[in-house]
């Protein structure tokens, strides 16, 4: 028995599974929370998905978002929790409280960084998406993949491997892929929920952070920034700025982007990278994670501080990625 089969095995004899998000939940990790539960509660089991943060706008296309719970009961308890996409428990927020006393801890997940935690782990570094770690347990659990499942799935695939086109895609995405279309994913219509249903408020942010633009290290690095007056000024709101760094990164030369965003815990960094440069080793610096060519952090400083210490970090890993492929360095 493979570890997905032994996750799904211990996972149909529960009574009440609570499935855990991380914080900021982006498309992959709601998408195969989503799948999980759609497999558990097709089985007739009882499931609570919980997230932190809450469904950003752009995914409560997603079958089953409006179930995903940003507060649970206290009275309610699980004789299971999953942790999706967490590198660590804490990853979770403030619902990771309620896996407290759960007699059963499953860690699904494609990061370098986590640390192996709960009693069953299912961890696979080379997978583009989470959804392919995630996959063969709900297809263990729900043989019959049905159209609910098989979009939730897409759009984790889809948003994670940033629309196939990053460097972690494998032919195994592709399959993945074709398996959900078969199953009644439409990947037009998951597209257009996600990149082309964009409001007017987020294009006056774009606009307002593309005015902020600054180049680095001879324009291998570009950065900008989304402040809360920013915010008001144009009536987005941060989840909007998804895809901000992403048109950074599309910028001819630039190896690093990186948006910084200023929220109430400190300066959340979302950085893209490319060329040799290893987002997750920049993000480490300061206790996120990610992956080699997306990942994040939070800075607890002054907006000028973080955007300082931030650089500092990047001209290091430019360094490093110059002085391991030297007939690379510019």
């Amino acid at each position: 028995m493979n570890p997905a089969e032994r996750i799904a095995e211990a996972l149909q004899s529960r009574r009440n599974v609570l499935l855990l998000n991380h914080v900021s939940p982006d498309g992959d990790c709601l998408g195969s929370t989503l799948a999980l539960a759609h497999a558990l509660w097709g089985r007739g089991q009882r499931a609570t998905v919980g997230s932190s943060d809450g469904v950003p706008v752009m995914y409560r296309f997603l079958p089953g978002s409006d179930r995903v719970a940003g507060e649970i009961p206290a009275g309610e308890t699980f004789d299971a929790v999953v942790f999706m996409e967490c590198s660590s428990p804490d990853r979770a927020g403030a619902l990771a409280a309620r896996a407290a006393g759960v007699p059963l801890w499953v860690n699904i997940d494609h990061h370098l960084s986590n640390t192996g935690f709960g009693h069953l782990v299912l961890l696979d570094v080379n997978a583009g998406a989470v959804a392919e770690v995630a996959y063969p347990v709900v297809r263990t659990l729900h043989p019959s993949i049905d159209r609910d499942i098989a979009t939730c799935l897409l759009t984790a695939l889809l948003t994670d491997t940033g629309s196939f086109h990053y460097a972690s895609v494998t032919p195994q995405s592709f399959l993945l892929a074709a398996d959900l279309i078969r199953a009644g994913a439409s990947p037009t219509a998951v597209y257009a929920e996600v990149y082309e249903n964009r409001s007017a408020a987020s294009l006056r942010l774009l606009g307002a952070a593309l005015s902020g633009l600054a180049f680095a290290e001879g324009g291998r690095v570009a950065w900008t920034t989304v402040t809360q007056a920013m915010l008001r000024e144009t009536g987005a709101t941060m989840e909007e700025s998804e895809g901000i760094v992403g048109t950074l990164r599309s910028i001819r030369g630039v190896q690093a982007a990186l948006l910084f965003k200023e929220e109430a815990e400190g300066i959340r960094v979302s950085l893209r990278a490319q060329g040799g440069i290893r987002a997750n080793v920049i993000a480490e610096t300061f206790g996120g994670g990610g992956h080699a060519a997306a990942a994040g952090f939070t800075v607890r400083a002054s907006l000028d501080e973080a955007v300082r210490r931030a650089l500092g970090a990047v001209r290091q890993e430019l360094a490093a990625a110059a002085h391991a492929h030297p007939g690379d360095a510019t």
